[in-house]
């Protein structure tokens, strides 16, 4: 880096790393693009899960970094949180006026925010989630934001999923924690100098509210390709603290895993992830099945492995995992919202499932050797999730509204 170079401040709900959590992955994959035009300052507010990541990654393409300390929540939630009845808790919550998640992100945090950046030079503000967008003025200089994914929409999701199985309370409080992250963009979006989202639903859901959008789906790079195992191992790789991932696991140790071990008695499945509250961890503790929490390298997992599955039946965005189990050269079963915001095709390049039966059917199929779809699939990321490719659009549109470029 010059002294010449541009100044870029990267505002990140999570430390940016090249492996691991799906979110990270997200984070490092602008941090690499912006590193290449811009001095990099980044400040971490773990709102998201640990910054216990190494820092190595980021250090190399940052010029500053700073991981803020994020204790206990605002005083506000603090005391709704303290009520006795789920039902007084969430009519608080109704007045608290944001999503929970930011509830840490306190006046004390935003003041050492505050301090970090103050007499800095920057021409360009990155914040790496829409409930980071009230942090994107923190200096003068425009701004833009990642959406990722939608989050009011994946709350309505999560709550129309409570409601189906008669969790009453879980179900008004994911419809607030929507209400409370529409407000967020109705009423700030529209500030942001541009938008990105990992799919093209979530820029037509983004869109009416804001200037600019472009969406830029997620990538990883080809790895050395694994030789296909014959033994009937799954894996199934996600952040557990994350709502859809909970959803799907569950969903498919309950209902689609005891047929599976019990036709295929040596069959095993691997849970690779952290963030497991104490439920799901009774539940992976059924026969065959064998969680690994957290791990920051995952070739030993799909190298060991014959079948990734992805039952995911929540959310948006862009499965970055199903990506990740394409480029390893795994045999693929996931649902149709497993593979959104990617551009693998059903039938060509995993194998689809929704029910309980059609995943014992298409896992079966793998294990007896669907060779043909994995060297498919890894042809469809090395087109459409390269790497160099989207990185070179971020920043594109980086340097365009940086410097005032025309388009």
């Amino acid at each position: 880096m010059t002294a010449q170079q541009p100044r870029l401040l990267f505002i990140s709900p999570v430390m940016p790393d090249s492996t691991g959590n799906g979110l990270a992955m997200r984070q490092a994959q602008f941090l690499i693009a912006y590193a290449r035009d811009f001095e990099v300052d980044l400040a971490v507010l773990p709102l998201a899960g640990s910054a216990a990541a190494s820092p190595n990654f980021a250090a190399s393409h940052t010029r500053r970094r700073r991981v803020f300390s994020l204790a206990e929540p605002d005083t506000h939630f603090e005391l709704l949180s303290r009520l006795k009845t789920p039902e007084d808790r969430l009519a608080a919550f109704k007045n608290y006026g944001r999503p929970s998640i930011l509830a840490r992100l306190t006046p004390a945090v935003h003041q050492a925010l505050n301090d970090w950046v103050v007499g800095q030079n920057y021409q360009l503000v990155h914040t790496g989630r829409l409930y980071l967008m009230s942090l994107g003025s923190v200096v003068d200089a425009p701004w833009v934001v990642d959406a990722d994914e939608d989050d009011a929409a994946l709350w309505r999701q999560l709550g129309s999923a409570a409601r189906r199985v008669g969790n009453w309370v879980e179900a008004g409080w994911s419809d607030v924690e929507a209400c409370h992250a529409e407000r967020l963009v109705v009423g700030g979006l529209w500030k942001a100098a541009h938008v990105f989202a990992a799919s093209r639903e979530d820029v037509a859901h983004l869109s009416p509210y804001c200037r600019t959008t472009s969406v830029v789906p997620n990538v990883v790079a080809l790895p050395r390709h694994a030789r296909m195992k014959l033994r009937p191992r799954l894996l199934f790789v996600g952040t557990l603290g994350y709502g859809p991932n909970r959803d799907g696991l569950v969903w498919f140790i309950k209902y689609c895993w005891p047929v599976i071990h019990k036709t295929n008695p040596d069959a095993a499945l691997d849970v690779v992830g952290g963030g497991a509250d104490m439920a799901l961890r009774r539940l992976m503790g059924r026969p065959g099945i064998c969680w690994h929490g957290w791990q920051p390298r995952l070739l030993r997992f799909y190298a060991r492995s014959a079948v990734s599955i992805v039952p995911i039946r929540l959310g948006g965005g862009s499965r970055i995992k199903t990506l990740e189990a394409a480029a390893y050269g795994r045999v693929i079963v996931a649902t149709k919202k497993g593979a959104t915001g990617t551009r693998l095709c059903a039938g060509r390049d995993f194998l689809l499932a929704e029910t309980p039966r059609q995943f014992h059917r298409a896992i079966l199929r793998a294990l007896r050797g669907a060779k043909r779809f994995p060297g498919a699939a890894r042809q469809a990321v090395a087109r459409h999730h390269n790497p160099l490719a989207w990185q070179r659009e971020i920043l594109r549109i980086a340097d365009v509204i940086a410097f005032r470029k025309t388009v």
